[in-house]
């Protein structure tokens, strides 16, 4: 089964990331919400060796999948200054390595981090992490080598400047890993600073490791006519040809544009192509649409084999335009558009996983897939920020049966779950507890949960006022971390390991 787990790091250009220390671990008590949490844990990853196909969520190749995420400092009072910091934690046998991080930090307050894509650019076995920093459009992309001790220096690539790469993947099918550089712009971008459009390309590996360049590139149209460029793309084989295919996303307001060209959309479907790699794709549009729209943006999608077919399937999150949810509001639901040797969609028909007699509007948040039980079958792992009035934040784990999500073996975590771990002797029920990665962590064959709890130390015991949640890869003062591990039952949450921002950048605000 192939894993792909969606993560947010920082760059910045100091030596290479390297953790040091000695083992420890710790326990706790059970209790509800009053779990004392263990230490962080110290220690060194071991040495890894380069695989023929190296799994892309461990950068130093010792059997352990590792956990990358930016975490933003705060000002305190009127001071606005934020800084960005990139941390690394890598995995063990006995979980993450949260004692001793290998942390790299923004070199100002104003400059920006992409979204990273894990790959190995330079075929050396082991996977490589790339990310752009900068301010506004001004930005440059960097790799960071894998090796046997985990990730390098960051290291330019030789790409034009303002080069936005939006997904890693072998997209012409020879065996090496790709980028696909999405182009900037349009006449109808409403994010672009001009109204040009530069091209976007897929660019060729093996990259050169020391010169940063690729091997060569493909321009590509997907522009749509010079009006807009797409903001994010969803990447896999849905047609198992072992290819890497694209679903692109789009962002523009055409209605009183008189100047917009017809047959626009917000939601394209890419092929990759052995001599061209990507070309338009069937058109399934009004699958995709019914499966991803919403009211604003889209929440979460991934390409992962649910049905256990060696195709990839697209799975994603959105609201239904009628129906209630027992909250009163549109209930949220998942979309599983099964992938088949014809095509995305040609095959099964869709299967929609919907809960309106419990779940809220936002059930099916940043979906996740992997294996948490170890029996080899996909497992869905959705968030649910507001399912009930008391709750504030809830993960979903769906087990997979080879053919799908079970829906009847649902299991359920909130902050309510008892035994979870504080330092306040108990979570705040308002934390916005979510599933932010998914992955193997202590090498056990199951794949652990790691959750974002926004406000799990502000100590205040469900009293509602701390209903915000933060953006992506936000951690404020009273955030926390917990790593649910997986069982052969489901997670867990008395194995679970658990740390703070504090515990792993040993900063949460500036002074």
């Amino acid at each position: 089964m192939t894993r792909r787990t969606r993560v947010t790091v920082a760059l910045c250009g100091v030596a290479a990331l390297l953790l040091t220390g000695c083992a420890s671990d710790g326990g706790g008590s059970g209790g509800d919400g009053d779990r004392t949490p263990p230490p962080p844990l110290k220690g060194t990853p071991a040495l890894g060796k380069p695989a023929d196909r190296p799994d892309p969520n461990d950068f130093n190749g010792d059997g352990y999948d590792d956990y990358a995420r930016v975490l933003d400092a705060e000002g305190g009072g009127k001071d606005e200054r934020d800084r960005a910091t990139l941390v690394v934690l890598y995995g063990s046998p006995k979980g993450l390595l949260t004692g001793s991080p290998a942390r790299l930090r923004a070199r100002s307050g104003d400059e920006f981090f992409t979204e990273p894509h894990r790959a190995d650019l330079d075929g050396d076995g082991y996977t490589d992490l790339v990310v752009a920093r900068g301010e506004s459009a001004d930005w440059e992309t960097f790799a960071l080598f894998g090796g046997p001790r985990g990730l390098g220096a960051p290291r330019p690539l030789a790409l034009e400047p303002g080069t936005r790469v939006q997904a890693a993947g072998d997209f012409n099918g020879d065996g090496r890993a790709d980028l696909l550089d999405g182009g900037r712009g349009g006449s109808g971008d409403i994010n672009a600073e001009s109204p040009g459009q530069d091209p976007a390309a897929v660019l060729l590996g093996p990259f050169d490791r020391a010169a940063g360049e690729p091997a060569g590139s493909i321009p590509l149209d997907l522009g749509q006519h010079g009006y807009t460029s797409p903001y994010e793309a969803v990447v896999g084989d849905v047609d198992g040809d072992r290819r890497t295919d694209a679903i692109l996303f789009y962002d523009f307001d055409a209605e009183q544009d008189d100047s917009a060209p017809e047959g626009l959309t917000s939601i394209a479907y890419f092929r990759g192509d052995a001599t061209k790699g990507l070309v338009p794709g069937p058109d399934v549009r009004p699958d995709l649409y019914e499966s991803l729209a919403n009211f604003d943006t889209i929440r979460g999608a991934t390409i992962a084999d649910m049905d256990g077919d060696g195709v990839g399937d697209l799975v994603g999150a959105s609201q239904v335009s009628s129906g209630r949810s027992a909250s009163g509001r549109n209930p949220g639901r998942v979309t599983v558009i099964h992938g088949s040797r014809t095509g995305l969609g040609a095959g099964r028909a869709a299967t929609v996983l919907q809960f309106p007699e419990r779940r809220g509007a936002l059930w099916g948040e940043a979906p996740h897939v992997g294996d948490v039980n170890g029996d080899k079958k996909a497992d869905l792992v959705v968030s649910d920020l507001e399912p009930r009035a008391r709750t504030g934040g809830e993960v979903t784990l769906l087990p997979g049966d080879g053919k799908g999500p079970v829906r009847d073996r649902a299991q359920y975590l909130s902050p309510l779950t008892g035994g979870l771990p504080s330092r306040k002797g108990h979570p705040d029920v308002w934390s916005g507890f979510v599933a932010d990665a998914l992955l193997d962590v202590d090498g056990d064959g199951r794949d652990d949960v790691v959750v974002h709890a926004d406000e799990w130390e502000s100590g205040r015991r469900g009293s509602g006022k701390a209903k915000h949640y933060g953006g992506e890869g936000q951690a404020r003062t009273h955030a926390a971390f917990l790593v649910l591990g997986g069982t052969d039952k489901g997670l867990d949450p008395e194995r679970v390991r658990y740390f703070t921002p504090g515990d792993v950048r040993g900063e949460t605000t500036l002074k």
